[in-house]
């Protein structure tokens, strides 16, 4: 079509020939551009030769309108005109170059001549396009009644949920972000590095609501913008006359429809995820020492904020309660001690029998008074009993 539009083009103004006529030397110009050549050379002698503008031949003459009209050029470029403002045919993108001019009936979709001689489309019903297109215009109605009816209504709702999920889970992570800057900028730069630590982690529960949250917001906000299309699309085809055009376009309008109804919604409670955010208290940090600020759990590691320092592993209350067991001899061989004067004796004797704990004492020094009173009393009883039952079988 390019190269033909070349040949119709006038050398003159570059535009389609109009009313063209010949020269001598068989070259044709448009009669508009002949009569601005005649007018620009118009010369003492009125009647000059005209020079063609290709090839500088001259032909005599008396006027533009009196130069022969091309007429085989002039239909030529009328049909051309035609055909240039005509819906293109589209192309098979299968077989390269072939009209899709044929309309299947089974995968009610435009196909070409060879598609019909393949397998894909072995015992199909087939059908022209006008054919095809009295029948489609019948279905068109359902499909726009089926277009105009889908949840948009429930699509909203669910958005607006979300969003609103969304905002709500953002905003609270956000306030425990700032509880957890405002208690840590009162302390000293030793703690820099558990702060950074923790609201690193905080960011990252921020990332797990948006990963949650934002592709149901986006294939949801992407359902509604094709529903506006496929009903603008609707609007569009609803006035189309030619076959060719509607069955193309009502081939992307059921499109659109199969899109929608593919698109589901999702459930309530994948709407939320608030487990992923816990709420905690940093409260629970004030009975920590400096020297505990690595054991404070992160998110990410139990769930929820707690002190690791209120927690020991048995390995440790084995050596705990071995120290302890090693004392029992020195305890209760030595002179009789209270309860008071036991207790104070425990840090000693334990560092003496294990350096590693040291750290552990003072979470057990009220415990060891306790079993140390019951266990006097017990030893006390004992040794009474046992005095009682010498005496009487001596005498």
């Amino acid at each position: 079509m390019e190269q033909l539009e070349e040949e119709l083009t006038c050398p003159v103004c570059c535009g389609l020939f109009e009313d063209p006529r010949v020269l001598l030397c068989s070259h044709s110009f448009c009669k508009k551009c002949l009569e601005g050549l005649l007018e620009g050379n118009r010369g003492p002698a009125f009647r000059t030769p005209l020079k063609c503008p290709t090839c500088r031949k001259e032909t005599p003459h008396n006027g533009a309108s009196s130069l022969q009209v091309n007429y085989s050029l002039r239909g030529i470029v009328d049909k051309f005109s035609k055909i240039k403002v005509m819906p293109k045919m589209s192309a098979c993108k299968q077989h390269c170059g072939q009209p899709l001019n044929i309309f299947c009936a089974t995968d009610l979709r435009l196909i070409c001549g060879i598609c019909v001689t393949t397998d894909e489309h072995r015992g199909h019903g087939f059908s022209s396009l006008e054919e095809a297109y009295e029948r489609e215009k019948g279905a068109f109605g359902g499909l726009l009644q089926e277009a105009e009816s889908w949840q948009s209504a429930d699509t909203l709702s669910c958005l607006e949920t979300l969003q609103a999920s969304k905002k709500k889970a953002l905003q609270s992570v956000g306030r425990d972000a700032e509880k957890v800057a405002d208690y840590f900028d009162k302390l000293i730069g030793s703690l820099e590095c558990k702060k950074s630590e923790i609201l690193s982690d905080f960011e990252t529960l921020k990332l797990v609501v948006m990963q949650a949250y934002d592709p149901e917001i986006s294939k949801l906000s992407a359902a509604l913008e094709e529903q506006s299309r496929a009903l603008g699309l609707a609007e569009s085809v609803r006035g189309v006359s030619d076959p060719l055009c509607f069955l193309q376009n009502m081939q992307e309008f059921r499109e659109k429809i199969k899109v929608l109804k593919e698109t589901a919604l999702p459930s309530r409670k994948d709407m939320d995820v608030g487990p992923l955010v816990r709420n905690f208290d940093v409260k629970k940090w004030d009975s920590l020492r400096l020297r505990e600020i690595d054991k404070i759990s992160v998110p990410h590691e139990s769930g929820a904020y707690q002190t690791g320092g209120s927690r020991m592993s048995w390995s440790k209350w084995i050596v705990l309660s071995l120290a302890f067991l090693s004392t029992l001899p020195i305890i209760f061989l030595s002179p009789p001690y209270t309860a008071i004067d036991v207790t104070s004796r425990i840090p000693a004797l334990i560092t003496e029998s294990v350096p590693s704990a040291t750290l552990y004492l003072q979470e057990i020094s009220d415990m060891c008074a306790g079993l140390i009173e019951a266990g006097q009393e017990h030893m006390m009883r004992f040794i009474s009993d046992l005095s009682t039952t010498f005496t009487h079988y001596l005498s």
